[in-house]
């Protein structure tokens, strides 16, 4: 079997442990202080209306935040979002219900934005269609109305593909035309349609990549149900534990590690102000799975060599366990480890906070796993004795 120790022998249940559970109070105290100064919400929990633009050309905030004001949208925040030379901008308004249901002349919160948005270029071109705006099934009736219909009026057969291959070709570009030149290098297109694209079309100064809308009282029941499903797994984590070990102190040792790891994991994403969603929380679920697993596997360890040394002292018999899983601790954490790290990497902007999060959490599970759960061990059987502890 591949092993990163062989015949591993540190010294980590002595005033070692010490060391590593002062080390651990301060993470979880500073963790606990910036979740304490509020995560960056995002519109899963906030509520309210969250439109994703790219821009043609890097826009000017100032600009945006002054277009968006005279709409009358109330709170509204500007984030730039994915690498900087997209272009891309966040816009969340916190709006309530009503305003998004299309209620009062101005409509959905969304197409007031986007109104807002095209008056900074001036009013559009009325006869012509933009193609960075228009959806495939604009683009096809725009498109079979200018070209020859078929037998008894029928819609061109040609049209239908042209629109399928504009919008792809629009995806392929990062779902905005910069350039009139991408859209003459366009393939699958009809040589009679090119010169009416070319005449007939505009490339807007942006595109809407997506829109999302979250009502107040849907925020609020998806917090709270965030808080009611990590607080069960937590306590069935518990129950778990107690019986599967027959000792109370087993549990409330392991619970404690796996608090100590999601706590540390909220806060490092508090702590870089990352958007904390529906995503966040099942990595924070992810963790306490991750670290539970690993944590049974040295608490496991420990039972055996408790039964095989009875008259041993029960440190060294934990400090043994420990070293004797540290090499399996140090496989599964590196293996996990780089594919979340190939996920933050390259998963992309709505991925990156869960993937943070799994990255500290990871580590901290492992970490946990040896440094605290099985440091608590110990230090609960030198405070309540052999007969709460030992197995």
């Amino acid at each position: 079997m591949l092993q990163v120790f062989h015949n591993a022998g540190f010294q980590l249940m002595g005033r070692t442990k010490y060391y590593f559970m002062a080390f651990s109070i301060v993470c979880m105290t500073l963790a606990i202080v910036f979740i304490a100064g509020g995560f960056n919400y995002g519109i899963d929990f906030a509520g309210g209306t969250a439109v994703q633009v790219r821009f043609a050309e890097r826009p000017s905030l100032d600009h945006l935040r002054s277009a968006l004001d005279a709409a009358g949208l109330g709170d509204v925040t500007l984030q730039q979002i994915g690498d900087p030379k997209d272009h891309e901008i966040l816009i969340r308004v916190e709006r309530d219900a009503k305003a998004e249901a299309g209620s009062g002349e101005g409509g959905g919160v969304s197409q007031r934005v986007i109104r807002a948005l095209r008056e900074l270029d001036g009013p559009p071109a009325t006869d012509r269609i933009d193609l960075n705006a228009a959806s495939e099934s604009t683009l096809r009736e725009w498109i079979a109305s200018r070209l020859p219909a078929g037998e008894a009026g029928a819609t061109p057969p040609d049209a239908a593909a042209a629109a399928a291959a504009i919008v792809r070709a629009r995806t392929e570009h990062g779902g905005l035309f910069s350039d009139p030149a991408q859209v003459a290098a366009i393939p699958g297109i009809p040589e009679a349609l090119r010169p009416v694209l070319r005449d007939g079309s505009t490339l807007g100064k942006f595109a809407v990549r997506g829109v999302d809308f979250v009502g107040p009282t849907a925020g609020a029941e998806l917090m709270q149900n965030t808080l009611w499903a990590i607080v069960g797994a937590v306590t069935g984590i518990l129950m778990y534990v107690w019986l599967r070990f027959h000792k109370i102190a087993w549990g409330v040792a392991a619970v404690i590690a796996l608090v100590h790891d999601v706590v540390i994991a909220a806060g490092a994403v508090a702590l870089t102000n990352k958007e904390f969603s529906l995503t966040v929380v099942a990595a924070l679920l992810t963790i306490l799975g991750y670290s539970i697993n690993d944590t049974i596997v040295v608490f496991d360890r420990v039972r055996e060599n408790l039964r095989l040394y009875r008259d041993h002292d029960f440190e060294r018999v934990v400090n043994a366990s420990v070293n004797q899983t540290l090499s399996r601790t140090m496989l599964t954490v590196f293996t996990v480890f780089v594919a979340v790290l190939a996920l933050f990497l390259y998963g992309g902007e709505k991925l990156n906070p869960m993937s943070f999060c799994l990255l500290v959490g990871i580590v901290f599970g492992s970490y946990s796993s040896v440094f605290v759960a099985a440091g608590l061990l110990v230090i609960a059987y030198r405070w309540l004795g052999a007969k709460h502890v030992r197995v």
